[in-house]
């Protein structure tokens, strides 16, 4: 059962350029304890700081002050697939998961003191599934609680194409959740304009698309994003080749994320916190 509290642990691999403390490394001067160098007291007005052994050695006898950088919070938004295929799911559809997932990320960042802010997207984006970046994200909370119980009729992703334009000029965390049952060409056109930021795809998928199939029967499918039903005669050859094309499939995704370095994080049918800590630790080097 998921656990309202859980979070993970997380870092970002660049130097905040954020004023607000937090809890990252970054370029802005303050009370950290990352030392950046030294300066003369006229600049840095700071008694506390003076080098004494510094100073003993300047030849044109001027007072030197230990200059540090503070840590600071960095944006993180969480972005979230509305479009019909994530209403699939037996015990619980991908919006269920996808609200689940954003409440352990909201918990994650709300712990590191970081800004928080959601975008859902569909055929569009729309002001109803925006919320803006804050460091008490009431909004987003309440888009995380509404996406539970969302469900999607005939609408397509075409909103992520224009995603990066409702970004802040800083470099951003994002969480981009979605099955990515998208063509390629349309995830590379996204991530390309992302690629100012840093992107966590979350790859949502139901072990119930791709297995334990059934060999044999009848299996009624419907076009998540067109709405079309037909119906798939399943036989062992099928089958088989459903399982090769998920595996194929997977291959390719993970190829084109990397392309950007932005390794993804699959989940398939339940999200585990601390796998995605050790996602962190593997490939954002603090």
């Amino acid at each position: 059962m998921h656990n309202p509290l859980d979070s993970f642990s997380y870092h970002i691999n660049w130097k905040s350029r954020g004023h607000h403390p937090g809890q990252h490394k970054s370029g802005q001067r303050g009370m950290g304890m990352e030392f950046a160098g030294h300066s003369n007291l006229l600049d840095y007005p700071d008694p506390r700081r003076i080098d004494i052994r510094q100073t003993i050695r300047d030849p044109l006898e001027q007072v030197h002050v230990r200059i540090f950088n503070q840590r600071s919070a960095t944006p993180v938004i969480i972005m979230t697939d509305l479009s019909s295929s994530m209403g699939y799911g037996l015990k619980k559809t991908k919006f269920e998961v996808s609200s689940e997932i954003a409440e352990i990320i909201t918990n994650s960042v709300t712990a590191k003191s970081d800004a928080l802010g959601f975008i859902g997207f569909n055929d569009k984006i729309n002001s109803e599934w925006l919320a803006p970046l804050s460091y008490k994200p009431y909004r987003t909370k309440l888009l995380v609680e509404k996406l539970k119980k969302y469900k999607s009729k005939n609408s397509s992703h075409a909103g992520l194409m224009k995603i990066s334009d409702m970004l802040a000029k800083d470099r951003t965390l994002i969480f981009l959740i979605s099955d990515f049952h998208m063509p390629i060409g349309d995830i590379e056109e996204a991530l390309t304009s992302l690629v100012k930021h840093q992107v966590v795809p979350i790859v949502l998928w139901n072990k119930s698309e791709f297995d334990n199939l059934p060999k044999f029967g009848l299996l009624n499918i419907e076009d998540a994003e067109t709405g079309k039903e037909s119906t798939l005669f399943l036989r062992e050859k099928i089958t088989k080749k459903i399982k090769a094309d998920f595996k194929a499939r997977k291959k390719l995704l993970k190829d084109t994320f990397l392309k950007y370095n932005f390794p993804p994080f699959f989940v398939e049918d339940d999200f585990k916190s601390l796998e995605m800590t050790n996602y962190f630790n593997e490939y954002f080097y603090a």
